[in-house]
């Protein structure tokens, strides 16, 4: 896993290599059972709801905490290019601090390179620098459990995934 994070005031970067084929990256983020093992910060479990991967699509996903706390978050999906690209907005329904009650907007970039691909997330029109803190932790913690996930799904041989030394 080689990471590269940067963080503005209104908005949070990632770009992080996994060695998976275009398909299986892509799949990573658009088949629900493959959200509902990675998506969301550690120590907190995502629901698929409602998602429908398709421009003017929805998605709704249920965050719970070991704890046994829940928020919401939705959204639809803006722009929907297979295995290349997916922008979506965002909306949290009880965390309003993070996207300050109005649509913030997540796209994600899908790039082939030296054996695996390179994924890339801006997650942007965030309120504030504080929501744009809390994000950052979000989907740091969420990008660990994505390189968690396929490593295990390449023990099943579902998906192939190895670190790069």
């Amino acid at each position: 896993m080689n990471r590269n994070i940067a963080s503005g005031i209104n908005e949070v970067r990632f770009s992080e290599w996994f060695a998976v084929n275009l398909h299986q990256a892509y799949r990573a983020w658009t088949d629900p059972a493959n959200i509902e093992q990675w998506f969301g910060p550690v120590g907190y479990i995502a629901e698929v709801l409602e998602m429908e991967v398709r421009v003017g699509g929805r998605w709704r996903f249920k965050m719970s905490s070991q704890s046994g706390a829940s928020s919401h978050h939705k959204g639809r999906y803006v722009s929907v290019v297979p295995n290349e690209f997916l922008s979506f907005t965002w909306e949290s329904e009880e965390d309003k601090e993070l996207t300050g009650d109005k649509e913030t907007l997540v796209s994600v970039w899908f790039e082939p390179v030296r054996g695996g691909v390179q994924i890339t997330l801006v997650h942007q029109k965030l309120p504030n620098r504080s929501a744009a803190l809390s994000l950052h932790h979000g989907w740091s913690s969420g990008f660990r459990k994505l390189d968690e996930a396929l490593q295990i799904a390449d023990e099943k041989q579902e998906i192939i995934c190895v670190k790069p030394n």
